[in-house]
């Protein structure tokens, strides 16, 4: 039967139809003990099976707060009733602003194709974004119903979030990064039992969006790419972004310490122990607060309070150690592996809604959007000296315009960075292809376009592509022929790169910069997917404003705050 399902998200209201099929239990075995997920239908008559709400590592609370998960060995019970999902991390939902979910929330989901093909079929593992301190894997937002027509077996997944999954406390033996490791067992899980459901473990591909693409990213870099998992596609989000890392650290969490009242706690063992006894409902309250951030970062955009760090190379169970960067120029580190990354090309519309109630603000302060590791300090004098031209270049020299002031958001929080990744992957990572893209559709399903009040404006909003990509339903009857098309298009150049380690034959690679004859190095040319109405092979994306960042750090480059952190 059918049941009219209503989304409300913000001041955006959608409605999807939902199938209701008369679901067959199906039991599979795994190492931790057999699962009892349903055999289901779409609205098309393709069938598949579903087992939602594995748990896939111990609950995470008491002692184990903030600490590396540990697996599960076995199953509460004999057979596991999976027809349900499991609890979303604990969070505060940034559209109601109510808590939600649970501190016991690693669980994941399995999405099975019924294929006529007796080979085991490609893995795909999804790594939700949200800033680290919101989102998650569960199918209001993550069913994958077209990937799965193109039979490939889906994987998402749950992970702490906020403090909970970022606090860190090195000095208390808390070393941070706990999200992350989450998201590493649960690809252990699938390498454990991904053949039970006729899955490939020697085929898995890890892609995520936005701080789940920078957390795909970062597997990458890890020890254990290339074996639990074997290609990687990142979505508006790499790890080399200026707000992926979070500095401060143990600044953050004893300032989160005195906003619990932790008052007069001298020693970290001493807070550590008060905040792993304190209820999880106030941690998560508190997780994007900015009264844990320093006056410097409170100015800037995207004051995320809790996220990954530079882990002592001393630690136990250490995920990384070592500053991306320096992990980025390491000749032939990822051994070969296949990406595909890219953005989309409205990205900074996310930021508009507040943008413009504060167009005058921009006004007067400018200096507020120039990259941190351009200048030291955005009241130095360089740094007014970068705003103006910026405003030069973006606004002719006049007030700032919200559709030119999407453009300085999407080069400052993603696209700067992003082509400076694959700049660096082309030159130092030569048997590793990478296949880019710029994501230019807008249609019915440009959710956040529409959410965020940004039908006036050009492009495609950051998260955009999610809604070609996943549905909210499982029905995809209503879809408008060209959105249904871009559908079936993007989940199979997906797909087949899962597959195959290529989205197309028409999509080539990224190539490493040539010499010239006199041995000089050319300029970098990035080949890129225009994933549009049309879909077709271009060169150097946003190439005008790219040149315009090249100059302003070529300029800039003595006056950087930070030589690691230098990009193009």
């Amino acid at each position: 039967m059918w049941g009219l399902i209503t989304v409300r998200r913000g001041h955006y209201t959608a409605r999807y139809f939902r199938l209701y099929s008369n679901s067959m239990k199906v039991k599979v075995s795994v190492k931790q003990g057999v699962l009892v997920g349903q055999r289901e239908q779409l609205a098309n008559g393709f069938q598949y099976e579903s087992f939602l709400g594995v748990p896939y590592a111990q609950p995470p609370v008491g002692e184990l707060r903030f600490r590396s998960p540990l697996p599960l060995d076995r199953f509460p019970e004999p057979e596991l009733d999976c027809s349900k999902e499991g609890n979303v991390s604990h969070q505060r939902d940034p559209f109601t602003l109510e808590v939600v979910g649970s501190e016991n929330c690693l669980f994941l989901n399995v999405y099975v194709p019924k294929s006529k093909s007796q080979k085991p079929l490609p893995v795909m593992v999804w790594i939700h974004g949200g800033g680290f301190w919101f989102g998650n894997g569960n199918r209001d937002y993550h069913f994958p119903a077209q990937l799965m027509q193109e039979e490939v077996i889906v994987v998402t997944l749950n992970y702490r979030l906020g403090a909970l999954g970022f606090l860190s406390l090195p000095e208390a033996g808390i070393y941070g990064n706990a999200g992350l490791k989450d998201q590493r067992l649960a690809l252990q899980w699938v390498q454990d039992n991904i053949a039970n459901f006729n899955g490939d473990p020697q085929n898995v591909t890890l892609f995520g969006e936005s701080a789940g693409g920078a957390s795909v990213h970062l597997h990458t870099y890890a020890a254990h790419a290339n074996k639990l998992f074997h290609k990687a596609i990142m979505q508006s989000g790499t790890s080399n972004m200026d707000w992926v890392f979070q500095d401060n650290a143990s600044y953050r969490a004893r300032r989160l310490g005195e906003l619990l009242e932790g008052k007069n706690i001298d020693k970290d063992t001493q807070l550590l122990e008060f905040l792993q006894s304190e209820a999880a409902t106030p941690l998560a309250m508190l997780a994007r607060t900015l009264d844990v951030l320093t006056p410097e970062d409170r100015r800037r955009q995207l004051p995320l309070a809790f996220k990954p760090v530079i882990e002592d190379p001393s630690s136990p169970d250490s995920f990384i150690s070592t500053p991306i960067l320096d992990l980025m120029h390491e000749k032939e580190r990822l051994s070969g592996m296949p990406l595909l990354m890219g953005y989309n090309s409205g990205e900074g519309i996310f930021m508009i809604v507040p943008a413009r109630r504060k167009l005058e603000l921009y006004n007067e302060d400018l200096a507020r959007l120039v990259p941190r590791n351009l200048v030291v300090k955005p009241e130095a004098p360089e740094a007014l000296e970068a705003a103006e031209d910026l405003r030069q270049f973006f606004f002719n020299g006049q007030d700032v315009t919200v559709e030119n002031l999407v453009d300085i958001f999407t080069d400052y929080f993603f696209n700067i960075d992003l082509q400076h990744a694959a700049e660096i992957h082309a030159n130092c990572q030569r048997n590793s292809p990478l296949y880019f893209y710029r994501f230019d559709y807008v249609g019915g399903r440009n959710i956040y376009k529409s959410m965020f009040q940004a039908n006036d404006l050009r492009g495609a909003s950051h998260g955009d592509e999610l809604f070609y990509l996943f549905q909210m339903s499982e029905n995809d009857a209503a879809l408008e022929p060209a959105d249904a098309e871009m559908t079936k298009r993007m989940c199979h150049m997906w797909a087949n790169f899962a597959k195959h380690g290529k989205p197309s034959d028409s999509w080539t690679p990224v190539q490493r910069q040539r010499r010239s004859a006199n041995g000089e190095l050319e300029p970098f040319q990035l080949d890129y997917m225009l994933l549009d109405r049309e879909c077709k092979m271009q060169r150097n994306p946003d190439g005008e404003r790219i040149d315009f960042w090249r100059s302003m750090y070529k300029r800039y480059r003595s006056k950087c705050y930070a030589a690691l952190r230098a990009k193009l």
